[in-house]
């Protein structure tokens, strides 16, 4: 009775679900057939519409308040105020303790905590001692021109900028004895009323006398020793000896070795350097060739005292510096000039007169008239307008820099 029922009920539902399902007409020809599918999804799009509102307003909310959270720690607080924000970026200016340390080319830089400035032997033995007990590393460094940045240490570094005097000055033996951290100018200066000077030495005279003999840095010249072959004597602070003072006749080994030591001996507080007459030089600059240069190298090397190559890479030209001392009987070399004065001046007159061609007539008179009024150079008068190009002439002999004015 119950499975007669059952089956009666489903072939009832099975008839009305046929007769409403053949009452629904037919969707036009030009309509979608996927029409019902849209319209039966209808409601999910309109919630996934609302969320994504949602998530926009979330997002410019998000970036509001991380917008002020980067104000807040990047505002240039004054330095007498009571609340300051911690140090949140990672370019933030550095603690007060912690230094920058950089050589002279730029090319090497670390930060360190400890970068010490003794001013005397004292204050430089303490140093030593106090590193050595707590086993910290620490390295001197001096101007930082070495472009390698062979004395820049994170651990701690030590310098002697502040022992920078000339402490004796032996005029019969031509010796100065000086702290290491004086400067090669300020040395050459200081013994120049001695009637010496030193022997060689680099280009640029920023180095620091520690610095420049312990790393063997040079001058020019083939006959002419490095800075360390110029050091008579040396008084190291070391960690474990304290301090020694070494040359050729007190620990000849350990002296060999500590001239050019990089630092790594002991710190160089005091050097004796043997020095020469102080004398003067006669400079001859002139511009070369690569082939000529091999060919006349050696013979160079050997005529001149001193000799330097300047050489841009890839290019075909070189110059040529040669020094050497003047002769006191003959007086100072005469060089014959390669170009006559009007040779030399030829490029530069016809760029004047490009110059000039560039102004009419009106404009050129009244900038010549505003020169004349200023007094920046005798008084000239264009009658015409031909006159502009022949005035290059006579306006040269008066003022090399008047062209300048007309840029």
């Amino acid at each position: 009775m119950f499975r007669a029922a059952a089956i009666t009920t489903r072939r009832s539902s099975q008839t009305l679900l046929h007769h409403r399902t053949s009452n629904i007409p037919p969707p036009p020809l030009h309509q979608n057939p996927n029409f019902l599918h849209r319209q039966f999804c209808s409601t999910p799009s309109s919630s996934s519409a609302k969320e994504a509102e949602i998530r926009k307003y979330i997002g410019y909310t998000a970036l509001l308040v991380g917008s002020a959270i980067a104000t807040y720690y990047s505002f240039p607080f004054p330095a007498d105020a009571k609340h300051k924000p911690a140090q949140f970026f990672k370019y933030a200016p550095l603690p007060e303790d912690l230094h920058s340390i950089s050589n002279w080319s730029g090319t090497h830089e670390v930060q360190t905590r400890v970068f010490l400035q003794p001013e005397n032997l004292q204050e430089l033995e303490k140093i030593v001692h106090d590193a050595n007990e707590k086993k910290q590393r620490i390295r001197p460094v001096g101007s930082g021109l070495s472009p390698n940045g062979i004395g820049l240490l994170r651990a701690g570094m030590v310098n002697l900028a502040l022992m920078d005097k000339i402490l004796e000055v032996d005029r019969e033996k031509k010796t100065v004895k000086v702290q290491a951290g004086i400067r090669v100018q300020e040395l050459v200066d200081g013994i120049k009323e001695h009637g010496l000077t030193l022997q060689n030495f680099a280009s640029i005279r920023e180095q620091q006398i520690g610095g420049i003999v312990q790393v063997g840095a040079h001058g020019t010249g083939a006959s002419l020793p490095p800075m360390d072959e110029q050091i008579i004597s040396m008084k190291l602070v070391t960690p474990a000896k304290g301090t020694i003072e070494v040359s050729k006749e007190k620990n000849p080994e350990l002296f060999y070795l500590a001239r050019c030591g990089l630092g790594a001996l002991g710190v160089v507080a005091e050097v004796t350097i043997q020095c020469v007459e102080k004398h003067e030089l006669v400079e001859h600059t002139f511009v070369s060739n690569i082939d000529e240069i091999k060919k006349n190298h050696k013979k160079w090397l050997n005529e001149n005292k001193h000799i330097k190559y300047l050489w841009i890479p890839y290019t075909d030209t070189v110059v040529v510096v040669k020094c050497n001392p003047v002769s006191k009987w003959r007086g100072p070399p005469k060089f014959k000039p390669k170009y006559t004065k009007d040779e030399a001046l030829q490029q530069l007159r016809e760029l004047y007169v490009d110059l000039l061609k560039k102004y009419r007539y009106l404009r050129f008179q009244i900038q010549i008239n505003n020169l004349n009024k200023c007094g920046c150079m005798p008084v000239l008068k264009v009658g015409t307008e031909s006159d502009i190009s022949n005035s290059a002439k006579c306006v040269f002999h008066f003022e090399a820099s008047f062209c300048f004015f007309f840029l």
